[in-house]
């Protein structure tokens, strides 16, 4: 024997892991099964979460916003239309001054 003394409680130590190993499996089994159902319902429920939020998002807020905007679009042109005699008025005043003060008499040569 040219290896020596036979590890006989290391020998003994794996057996008494791999049977207490093979006496845990049904309790491992149970854990891992609870872990899975946990899991499984925790993803579906954000599945359907994330469905809902969808179909909001599709039926209401796009519309809404759709909506929204056309409105603002529909305020935003009307009050240029409001404004705008008041612009050309304006602007009309603007172009009469200015164009006066370019013309200004030249003084008399003597």
């Amino acid at each position: 024997m040219t290896f020596g003394f036979f590890p006989v409680f290391g020998v003994l130590a794996v057996v008494a892991m791999i049977a207490g190993g093979v006496a845990l499996l049904p309790a491992l089994l149970v854990i891992g099964a609870v872990v899975f159902a946990f899991s499984l319902a925790f993803h579906v429920i954000g599945f359907v979460f994330r469905l809902f939020g969808l179909l909001l998002l599709a039926l209401v807020a796009i519309p809404l916003a759709l909506a929204v905007g056309g409105i603002a679009l529909a305020f935003g042109i009307a009050m240029l239309h409001l404004a705008l005699p008041l612009i050309v008025v304006v602007g009309v005043i603007w172009l009469i001054a200015h164009h006066h003060r370019s013309q200004q008499a030249l003084p008399r040569a003597n």
